[in-house]
């Protein structure tokens, strides 16, 4: 006479009743999910177990791979060519902007920090990531390139008179906050408002100028090799080195600039130069 069975054993008959697949049925029944295609398999070679399975009307598989037992069907999924190394160096990219820091953070030595971070970088799985995660952060935050030049925009052409008011004896009055207009008021670094024994007295500071005037000729390309290029009221842009070229042809040729126009040179009036 077979031994009885077990509590999980008896879950695992039930379960396999169901699933016919001895791993899913293993894993039902409380046995360890890493081992579950193991313990089934043992569990199906048990005399009791296999008799258990007879007296419910199903006849134990037999074999490596039997036919009357159903398998899961297998999901093919994309393998990803970045890989978790990858990933991390991407994620720690996003959050200081240096490679070399990156490459750090992710655990690769010192020495080997900057090399290892300028190669995981131009990497065109990790760049591609790093790319989405920044249109994805652009989405969520609202935060883009032409909203970062307006803010620079508002700090490097701010007027003082726009803010305070003062008078021929030096004494500075702070204007009211719905007379000074928003880009203004983006502008103020700091304010502050010390009431005396001669009145009110207010300190306002502004936020680097120059500083900011500096980021916006880098973002449009003024420094470097580039042409300096200007945009006038009608929104159309100018060469200033192809003029330059132009009006040095004009003297070459012997003409003269005058009041914005060109007026051929006398030739028999001999040319002065002042020293």
């Amino acid at each position: 006479m077979p031994r009885p069975l077990t509590e999980r054993q008896r879950r695992f008959v039930d379960a396999y009743l169901v699933s016919r697949n001895a791993a899913q049925a293993a894993r039902d029944a409380g046995y360890s999910p890493a081992r579950a295609a193991m313990s089934g398999s043992e569990q199906l070679k048990k005399p009791h177990v296999a008799a258990a399975l007879r007296a419910r009307g199903l006849d134990p598989p037999r074999g490596i791979h039997p036919s009357t037992q159903i398998r899961a069907p297998r999901v093919h999924r994309p393998r990803s060519s970045l890989t978790y190394r990858g990933e991390r160096f991407a994620m720690a990219y996003l959050v200081c902007g240096n490679a070399t820091e990156a490459a750090r953070r992710i655990g690769i030595r010192p020495d080997k920090a900057r090399e290892v971070g300028f190669r995981l970088l131009h990497r065109p799985p990790v760049a591609a990531f790093i790319a989405a995660e920044r249109e994805a952060s652009i989405a969520r935050t609202r935060i883009d390139a032409d909203r970062v030049k307006r803010e620079f925009a508002r700090i490097a052409f701010v007027d003082i008179a726009d803010v305070v008011a003062w008078d021929e004896d030096g004494n500075i009055v702070l204007k009211a906050s719905e007379a000074i207009s928003p880009d203004d008021r983006a502008a103020i670094a700091e304010l502050k408002v010390k009431r005396g024994e001669h009145g009110v007295k207010a300190r306002v500071k502004l936020h680097d100028k120059q500083r900011a005037l500096d980021a916006l000729a880098k973002m449009m390309g003024l420094f470097g090799k580039k042409n300096f290029i200007t945009i006038d009221q009608t929104q159309e842009t100018r060469d200033a080195k192809a003029e330059l070229r132009a009006r040095l042809l004009r003297i070459m040729n012997g003409e003269e600039e005058k009041d914005g126009e060109a007026k051929p040179r006398d030739e028999k009036e001999p040319a002065t130069s002042e020293r």
